[in-house]
């Protein structure tokens, strides 16, 4: 039905832990019929290989500038490919010629997602706790941002588009993801 109009297409995912980027990128992917691409899943995965839960791989990463690098400019590699969604925080500064979407939503609700979920890796008690440890990640990835790349992925001006999730399901958000991409017609 969309893939009509959707010739060539890049979608690059951010946004703050808990808004939902993984949950729709792997949603949007199917309904798109495009290939699907996480970092974060590839940083769980490396995590659980070398017995890591997640807050000891930030703490390493934090650490490690190279490792941190791996992961983060392996994404280069897929701007010789078309037609996918990729879930990562920095998509946007090495994807060229991509539509850029950042997620957000309220820290309480995005706790709440988090705990309801029980992640491989995380390992939290009360939601207060998830609250506290996704403040501390969504920081660290910043200045770490900030610092190896000089680019700050909270800045809402390397976006194409905002979408605030607070009180919205995987369908609504991608309505609107959808009637976005069908605007650029």
């Amino acid at each position: 039905m969309y893939l009509s109009y959707i010739f060539i297409m890049k979608i690059t995912i951010s946004g703050t832990p808990g808004s939902g980027k993984t949950v729709v990128g792997k949603y949007l992917s199917k309904i798109l019929k495009l290939d699907y691409y996480g970092i974060g899943e590839l940083m769980r995965n490396f995590a659980d290989e070398n017995k890591l839960d997640l807050n000891q791989l930030i703490r390493l990463l934090e650490k490690n500038k190279e490792l941190d690098k791996s992961f983060n400019e392996s994404i280069k590699e897929l701007n010789n490919k078309n037609n996918f969604i990729l879930d990562s925080r920095i998509g946007f500064l090495f994807i060229s010629k991509s539509v850029n979407i950042f997620l957000d939503a309220d820290l309480n609700l995005r706790a709440n997602r988090i705990f309801k979920d029980q992640r491989k890796l995380e390992n939290y008690k009360t939601v207060k706790e998830v609250k506290d440890e996704i403040s501390k990640r969504f920081l660290s990835e910043r200045k770490r941002f900030r610092k190896l790349y000089k680019a700050d992925f909270a800045d809402l001006n390397h976006y194409d588009l905002v979408i605030d999730t607070t009180n919205m399901n995987v369908k609504i958000i991608s309505t609107i993801i959808l009637k976005y991409l069908k605007s650029l017609k």
